[in-house]
C-alpha cells in the first residue's frame, strides 16, 4: 500500500484553506493509498478534523520550533514508511523546511515561489502563478501553474453541475465569506441588502472561526428579510446548487463558485486574492467588487443583473492526482 502524509494548518491568522485544500485532495486518492495528516492544534484545524472525521490525525504543538518539526516530520516519515509527503505551508516560508528526509518524494502547493530544492511536484493555482517560480531553475520539479489546478472538492465535478441552470429574477443568495471573516463582510453584505429592501431570501454559511455571529443575528432578527445562517457545513455542494447567486471572497470559494455555475460576486480580503478575482471578472465568470471594500450600488445592481453562467468545465484537478501517481 502507498502512504501520503499531508502536512498543513488552520488558524485565523492563516485561514482554513490550507488544510481545507489538502482534505479535498485526499479524497482523490483511493484505496491503494494509506492517508495520514500532520496538523497544529490550532482550534481552527482540529476542529476541520472533528468535522470531516479524519483518521490517522497526528496533533503537534502550535509553539513548536521548526527544527523540531522537521526532525518530527523525518521521524514520522521513518516510522510510517511514508511514499509522499504532501506539502501546503503558508505559516512560515516553505523554503525554511530544509533537512527534510532526501528519499520522500516531495510534493507541495506554493504561491509565493519560496520553495524546496528538491520538490518533485509544485502547483499553484494563482493567475500569476508563472511570475513566482524561475521552472528552469528547478529541472527535476514538475510544475502545475495556473487557477484551472486549484483543489476543488471530488464532488464538484458531478455531472449535475454541468446542467445547472438559474431562473431570473433572482430569489436565494449564497453568502460565503471564507472561514473566519476576520473584517466581518458577512455583515457588511447583510448590511447593504437589508438597506435595499429587495425581495431576496440569505442562505449564510460562516465558518468555525467566525467570531461575530452574535451581532449578524440580531441584525436580521430586527429586519424583514428571510435567512438562514449555517456553520461548519461540510457538504458545500449543495449549498451552491440551492442558490442562484453566491458572493464570496476570492479564496478557494471564489473557485467552487465559478466551478459551480453560482453566478459569483467577489469581494478579495486579501492582498493576494486580487489578481484571482480580476481574472475571474475579465472572463466573465464573476464580477467583482473590490478589495476590502465595495460600493452598495453595485453589489444590489450585480445580485438583480447576474453573469451568465460559464459553460464550460475549466478546473482540473485530477492533472494533480495523475502527476502524483507518477511519482511512484
Amino acid at each position: 500500500m502507498k502512504k501520503i502524509l499531508f502536512r498543513a494548518d488552520a488558524a485565523p491568522h492563516i485561514g482554513i484553506g490550507d488544510l481545507m485544500s489538502l482534505i479535498n485532495i485526499s479524497r482523490y486518492f483511493d484505496e491503494s493509498y494509506k492517508k495520514y495528516f500532520i496538523v497544529k492544534d490550532y482550534k481552527a484545524g482540529v476542529d476541520l478534523i472533528k468535522k470531516y472525521n479524519l483518521s490517522n490525525c497526528f496533533i503537534i504543538d502550535s509553539a513548536i520550533k521548526l527544527k523540531d518539526e522537521i526532525i518530527y516530520i523525518n521521524k514520522f516519515i521513518k516510522k510510517y514508511d511514508v511514499d509522499i509527503l504532501f506539502l501546503e505551508i503558508t505559516e512560515r516560508k516553505l523554503s525554511e523546511y530544509l533537512g527534510l528526509d532526501k528519499d520522500v518524494k516531495k510534493v507541495a502547493v506554493n504561491f509565493d515561489g519560496h520553495i524546496l530544492d528538491d520538490l518533485d511536484l509544485v502547483i499553484d493555482w494563482d493567475v500569476e502563478a508563472y511570475k513566482f517560480f524561475d521552472t528552469k531553475r528547478y529541472p527535476k520539479t514538475n510544475f502545475l501553474l495556473g487557477p484551472e489546478y486549484v483543489i476543488l472538492p471530488k464532488e464538484f465535478y458531478y455531472e449535475n453541475i454541468v446542467e445547472r441552470r438559474v431562473d431570473l429574477p433572482t430569489k436565494k443568495i449564497l453568502i460565503a465569506m471564507g472561514g473566519a471573516d476576520e473584517f466581518d463582510f458577512t455583515r457588511k453584505i447583510v448590511e447593504s441588502i437589508i438597506k435595499s429592501k429587495i425581495n431576496i431570501e440569505l442562505n449564510i454559511i460562516i465558518g468555525s472561526g467566525y467570531e461575530y455571529r452574535d451581532g449578524l443575528e440580531s441584525r436580521l432578527k430586527n429586519s424583514d428579510i428571510k435567512y438562514k445562517i449555517k456553520q461548519n457545513i461540510t457538504n458545500m455542494l449543495d449549498e451552491y446548487l440551492n442558490c442562484d447567486i453566491g458572493i464570496g471572497a476570492g479564496g478557494l470559494t471564489s473557485s467552487e463558485m465559478v466551478a459551480t455555475k453560482i453566478s459569483p460576486i467577489l469581494i478579495a480580503t486579501y492582498e493576494h486574492q486580487i489578481a484571482r478575482c480580476r481574472y475571474f471578472d475579465k472572463q466573465g465568470w464573476a464580477k467583482y467588487l473590490g478589495y476590502r471594500e465595495f460600493k452598495n450600488n453595485e453589489l444590489i445592481n450585480a445580485i438583480l443583473n447576474p453573469i451568465k453562467l460559464v459553460d464550460k468545465n475549466i478546473f482540473d484537478t485530477d492533472k494533480i492526482v495523475e502527476l502524483v501517481d507518477e511519482l511512484l
